[in-house]
């Protein structure tokens, strides 16, 4: 953890490329982050909501270290005196933040084409083409919204995968000020993270199978998320529209392969109307295992493995030693 004090880099607000030994840390190369300032924010909290499950805590709080990161495709307000972020105004008048609407393609390494079937396209997650999109789910949103993106915020980092390590995970929160009004409208933001994975190249935002866009997620919003008049929007200026709440991201990666993690949040067909976007907690993923706050055992005997920046010993025999994860087994 190094998003602590003053620290506001984007990339150890979520959990990656903090100093320290590789093998207590996720380090990253070659990372950009394009977005002016008006537009991000790394954060202690977001919103006045209590989470009813921890009394005395934000709803929208750190799922790792001391900060996340808030992305929008508006102007942020500016954090209090504490680092929190309340916002004051509505998020439906906000508008343009200064990021670029030009030229109308994603950055790379993403495609709005669909990747799947070698690139042909129809059917989802199957015959990657290695360069396009395998989930084929950008490129009907990207239509909807007349291949219009504007306010683009972009970030990437390289990253090497540990031995014993078969998938990543990142919490993220899609708020937006759309729903319902513009639901199935041009007007139809997007919040994407890619992978350019051997396993898998392409977006690996989903929500029971649904892309981050105000269309897909409206369902999600509805049934498992917050909306309307709902408290848990409290303090966001999303008041009266609509979140998903937290939700765990997961993908597929090769152990010892270096791949390239990307993200961007877009206006789409306008510059008006902010979504925002939280996201946190940036970690590895391996076959059978639990987070440590899920079993703080995990690695002994008689419990599952341990996920994050640990592996078990069995995967890779060399945990504990210079260049390896730590070991999650007892010693």
């Amino acid at each position: 953890m190094c998003d602590k004090d003053d620290d506001v880099d984007p990339f150890h607000a979520i959990g990656v490329g903090c100093p320290g030994a590789k093998e207590n840390t996720i380090p990253i190369t070659d990372p950009v982050f394009m977005s002016q300032p008006i537009a991000w924010r790394a954060a202690r909290g977001f919103g006045a909501a209590e989470d009813p499950n921890a009394p005395g805590e934000l709803l929208f709080r750190p799922r790792e270290g001391e900060k996340f990161l808030v992305l929008s495709t508006g102007r942020v307000a500016n954090l209090d005196g504490e680092g929190y972020l309340v916002e004051t105004q509505s998020q439906y008048e906000n508008d343009n933040n200064f990021n670029p609407d030009m030229p109308n393609a994603l950055p790379a390494p993403m495609s709005h084409l669909a990747g799947s079937n070698s690139g042909q396209g129809g059917t989802p997650f199957a015959g990657c083409d290695g360069a396009n999109d395998c989930s084929d789910s950008i490129e009907p949103n990207w239509t909807l919204g007349n291949g219009d993106p504007n306010d683009v915020l972009f970030g990437s980092f390289a990253v090497e995968v540990p031995p014993g390590v078969d998938g990543f995970l990142f919490d993220a929160v899609f708020f937006s000020s759309e729903y319902p009004e513009f639901v199935d409208q041009k007007f139809n933001d997007m919040f994407i993270g890619w992978s350019t994975s051997e396993a898998y190249t392409g977006n690996v935002t989903f929500v029971d199978g649904q892309p981050f866009t105000v269309t897909s997620l409206a369902e999600a919003m509805e049934n498992a998320g917050y909306v309307g008049d709902a408290p848990e929007l409290a303090g966001t200026g999303f008041e009266s529209h609509g979140t998903t709440g937290w939700v765990t991201i997961q993908a597929q990666v090769v152990p010892g392969e270096t791949f390239t993690f990307a993200f961007a949040i877009m206006d789409m067909g306008d510059s008006s109307k902010a979504t925002v976007t939280l996201v946190d907690h940036w970690r590895w993923d391996c076959k059978g295992c639990v987070p440590l706050e899920v079993d703080p055992q995990c690695g002994t005997e008689g419990h599952p493995k341990c996920c994050g920046l640990c592996v078990d010993e069995l995967d890779d025999p060399l945990c504990g030693t210079e260049g390896h994860p730590a070991c999650c087994t007892a010693g």
